[in-house]
């Protein structure tokens, strides 16, 4: 029977860049990775200092960036081209792009700019790509099937920043977090920075309390300062459970009559974005003799109700039926085979004595390279199935 890798950060004092890779290398992270990563992404001077911190009678991991080279990134537009043009792997890009383009867009929204001009005054350039790197850097080495976070705790107060005063949570902050479960605290000074919530709400499923699951390792990562309220730790709780039979599943339905199907597209990438598992259209004939779909997604339980509300905002249904099911699953990782139209990134489903079942080329990978070698896409497939059986026998 198979085992579901789960990481549960546990944000009691709350979060920022440098308490998650605290937490990724107190757990077991190699520093090895990360110098790996600095190196691929032409960062060969950045210099970590890494020591032990106590906080409120607990240890944990403190990460300070101590030297960044001659390296300088005036803004969003450069961090982009660094990020894009360097050797990092490609799921290790994507995510960091998920990370600094959400940073990046608040801040655009709310000091009224073009996006590839923000400039990142409260949290530096280069601090804000180390952080963000090395957080996917970290989800990468532990592999985690499935990422959840506690509710965030926002306090009250002011920060000065690259703007002038700024009350808190800061601005970007609270943009952030929109749809996500806040809690107030008593803790003085900034809790969850702009940064710390951009990594959680790129990496996080959902966000609630503790899942079930087998702890198998600890970390706690620590922030610069040392309050007297609460230890200023980050809490990363890492365990697996049995999956062959998934609980906590939902099928969420509706059936509409009255959608222009070119929606249902754009409804599905968001579905997707936002936690679903599946998510998919059926026709059908509805009452009167009309035709229309069943609207049908998977949910895993705590990202359900945000789900629903989407469902309800983005198409024209009135109401959402939902049941419980349970789901099978099988073992798969995502493996990188080398073809004559460049690396391609295959699927391999496992079963669970370990035997290959299945072998699927990743889209997105194929159809890059299709249009880079201006070749048919299904000649990129073959070739990818080919090498991929060659490669895992």
């Amino acid at each position: 029977m198979s085992q579901m890798r789960i990481a549960y950060f546990d944000c009691f004092a709350g979060v920022s860049g440098d308490m998650v890779l605290g937490a990724l290398l107190d757990l077991g992270l190699p520093p090895e990775v990360l110098d790996e990563g600095w190196r691929m992404l032409g960062l060969q001077r950045v210099k970590l200092k890494v020591r032990k911190a106590q906080r409120g009678g607990l240890m944990g991991t403190q990460v300070e960036v101590v030297s960044q080279g001659k390296a300088r990134i005036r803004n969003y537009r450069e961090m982009k081209e660094m990020v894009t043009g360097s050797a990092l792997p490609e799921g290790v890009k994507d995510l960091t792009m998920k990370i600094l383009g959400r940073l990046a867009q608040v801040e655009a929204n709310i000091h009224g700019l073009d996006v590839e001009e923000v400039h990142f005054h409260e949290i530096g350039g280069l601090d804000t790509i180390i952080d963000a790197v090395g957080s996917a850097l970290g989800a990468a080495h532990f592999s985690w099937d499935e990422i959840i976070s506690s509710p965030l705790p926002l306090s009250r107060g002011w920060v000065e920043g690259g703007h002038g005063r700024l009350p808190l949570p800061a601005p970007a902050t609270v943009a952030l977090l929109e749809g996500v479960p806040i809690t107030p605290t008593w803790i003085g000074g900034e809790t969850v920075t702009p940064t710390g919530a951009a990594i959680l709400t790129s990496l996080a499923a959902g966000f609630g309390s503790l899942p079930e699951m087998a702890v198998k390792g600890v970390g706690y990562g620590a922030g610069m300062r040392d309050p007297e309220e609460v230890p200023n730790l980050l809490r990363i709780i890492h365990g697996v459970r049995e999956r062959e039979r998934e609980k906590g599943m939902w099928v969420l339905e509706a059936d509409v009559d009255d959608m222009s199907p070119e929606l249902f597209p754009y409804l599905n990438q968001l579905l997707l974005q936002e936690g679903a598992l599946d998510a998919s259209q059926t026709p059908i004939q509805m009452k009167k003799g009309r035709p229309g779909f069943t609207i049908s997604v998977l949910s895993p339980e705590s990202q359900r109700e945000r789900l629903i509300q989407l469902i309800l905002k983005e198409s024209t249904t009135l109401g959402v039926r939902m049941y419980r099911v349970e789901r099978v699953t099988l073992p798969r990782e995502e493996r990188e085979v080398t073809t004559k139209y460049g690396p391609i990134r295959i699927k391999v489903a496992f079963d669970h004595e370990g035997g290959i079942i299945n072998i699927m080329p990743e889209y997105e990978s194929c159809r890059q390279a299709a249009e880079e070698k201006k070749v048919p896409l299904k000649e990129v497939y073959q070739e990818a199935l080919a090498e991929g059986r060659k490669a895992l026998k």
